[in-house]
């Protein structure tokens, strides 16, 4: 297959980064000679859904990426926050990032979001969708099942041990909805 000149998007919270993600992005580099992964919700962190940080994100990323040994010269990082006003939240998109022709995301709602862009939108091939999700990834760390170290690349099982990161969701998950962020 020949390779496109430009360059396909793929968005995610990545809450963690997990080997589906991974899959998906060696098989975006396979059909297309650059991949920009766009940390979504990169606002969000310290929340049940969101635990960690968009910093913890990129970290988790680009280790694996490395780890994996992806040409990092084909690979944009970048990250985005989500915008109260949600018609604007592509336009802010492309002012982050370079240009892309094609999106790959399976949420529902950036598919309403991009209908009426001249944007090409993939529903990413994830292996095993229902191991490799992160609200599954969550509830094993909080639940302390260790299966969650075999469904993430070394480097995120790393560094989530490193930020106690088991603890930290099942403490979010047990304080949260008494927090004065929480919009119950």
């Amino acid at each position: 297959m020949q390779k496109s000149l430009n360059g396909a998007a793929l968005i995610g919270r990545f809450q963690p980064f997990h080997l589906g993600h991974l899959e998906l992005v060696n098989q975006i580099l396979l059909e297309f000679s650059e991949i920009i992964v766009i940390i979504g919700s990169s606002q969000a962190n310290y929340t049940p859904h969101n635990p960690f940080t968009a910093g913890e994100r990129v970290t988790m990323i680009r280790n694996s990426l490395l780890e994996s040994k992806v040409n990092m010269e084909k690979v944009i990082l970048i990250h985005l926050m989500d915008d109260e006003n949600n018609y604007r939240w592509f336009s802010n998109l492309k002012s982050y990032s370079p240009p892309f022709e094609v999106i790959y995301s399976g949420n529902v709602f950036i598919k309403l979001l991009l209908e009426h862009e001249n944007i090409q939108l993939r529903e990413p091939k994830f292996i095993n969708k229902k191991s490799y999700n992160g609200s599954n990834i969550r509830k094993l760390l909080a639940s302390n099942d260790l299966e969650w170290e075999n469904l993430v690349p070394t480097a995120v099982k790393k560094i989530i041990h490193e930020l106690n990161g088991s603890e930290r969701i099942r403490s979010l998950q047990t304080t949260w909805f008494d927090s004065p962020f929480s919009h119950r």
